[in-house]
């Protein structure tokens, strides 16, 4: 079989098993993506994810990773699966990608299939790296050039059929097969991802600030959400779909065929607030979230969340929660996010909850008691209100 059946047999196999895109490029460097990604990394604008760092010699080096390699294939699967209905009172929003199945535990097994179906077709033993959103590469470059779409102003991959709403994922080789031209388009966007984020996170260069971006601080930061920030998530009680939303490229989007990815495989649309603010421990946080991807904001980071999208959307029903939390709750995360929450629900009623923090062990929830009976945490949220409405709104 030559190179180029192969590849195009390869490329049967992986759409069979249901894989929406499928390129191939080779394992040269990513040399001008690795620039840009090492002065998004110079310029603090992955906040404090240290696994950027660690892994920031090797991740426009595919070779690097992996001598063996000789050519890339590169996957995206469609996980849309509909638009949101109106949001039930006392709920928080929570992002596409999430709705479903944890999407590391669902891909894998139709990746190991595919690598079978390769060394059928090969008639040899394949040696085969495969990743699914965990390997350390620049994988929107590789899918670039591997001619899967084209890379928008809010960095995500713009597929031609299913918009930004992809899962990727990279099977490196150690098969010669033929790549694919490279995606040279530029977005063509209306620079709406820009204008509709509402902290601002997506710069003129396309490059994204973690620091300011609602799916880092809802997801990956384990600690303080700013102040000046938490109006901003508005509902999201767990990512942020806002820039694909409102981005043209998703205005026609097929729902996937993959029941994996649907609402009712996994947590669905949004969560009860109520329900969140009353987990009590770590273990019954696991087994409620185990195979879904809400598991990765941890305990800590979803009661954070769910104290916040309380106060901003005005569910004093949370109240008697909130005042639970900060009296009994051991993580001061929770307990001092719990506090800002109740200042801004119930301002008077809270202060002598708020004279109590100021004797907290922990620093941070004191300084949250001191910046609230100083005005300071609800000044925030009324600046954060006043200096743009529609932005609020939006979230």
């Amino acid at each position: 079989m030559t190179r180029e059946q192969l590849t195009r047999e390869i490329k049967e196999r992986a759409r069979a098993l249901g894989f929406h895109g499928v390129g191939v490029t080779d394992v040269r460097p990513l040399l001008e993506d690795e620039a840009r990604y090492h002065r998004w990394l110079r310029e603090g604008r992955a906040a404090d994810l240290q696994y950027m760092w660690a892994s920031a010699s090797v991740r426009a080096h595919p070779a690097r990773l992996w001598p063996e390699a000789r050519a890339i294939l590169v996957l995206a699967v469609n996980y849309y699966s509909g638009d949101f209905d109106p949001l039930p009172r006392g709920h928080g929003r929570i992002a596409r990608y999430a709705w479903g199945r944890d999407y590391h535990d669902v891909i894998p097994a139709r990746l190991r299939r595919l690598v079978a179906e390769i060394e059928r077709l090969a008639a040899r033993p394949v040696r085969a790296r495969w990743f699914t959103d965990a390997g350390p590469l620049l994988e929107r470059a590789l899918a670039r050039r591997a001619g899967l779409g084209r890379i928008g102003w809010n960095a995500c991959v713009i597929t031609e059929t299913f918009g930004s709403w992809a899962f990727l994922s990279e099977v490196l080789l150690d098969l010669e097969l033929v790549p694919d031209p490279e995606e040279t388009r530029a977005c063509a966007s209306v620079f709406a991802c820009r204008r509709f984020c509402p902290t601002g996170a997506i710069g003129s260069d396309g490059l994204v600030d973690a620091r300011l971006c609602l799916s880092y601080h809802t997801i990956e930061n384990r600690g303080v959400i700013p102040p000046s920030l938490r109006p901003k998530l508005g509902e999201w009680l767990f990512g942020c779909d806002i820039c694909q939303d409102v981005c043209p490229h998703n205005a026609r989007v097929p729902i996937t065929d993959w029941p994996e990815f649907h609402p009712e495989a996994g947590v669905g649309k949004t969560l009860a607030l109520a329900n969140v603010l009353a987990i009590a421990s770590d273990e019954e946080f696991r087994a409620r979230f185990r195979g879904t991807a809400v598991r990765r904001a941890k305990r800590r980071g979803l009661l954070r969340n769910a104290a916040i999208v309380a106060a901003n959307t005005g569910y004093g029903e949370a109240i008697p929660a909130l005042r639970r939390l900060v009296g009994e709750d051991p993580d001061e995360i929770i307990r001092g996010h719990a506090l800002w929450a109740l200042h801004v629900l119930d301002p008077v009623g809270s202060r002598p909850l708020l004279e109590r923090a100021r004797r907290d062990p922990h620093p941070f929830v004191r300084r949250e008691a001191e910046w609230a009976l100083e005005g300071r945490g609800s000044a925030d949220v009324a600046t954060a209100a006043v200096a743009d409405p529609e932005d609020a709104q939006r979230a």
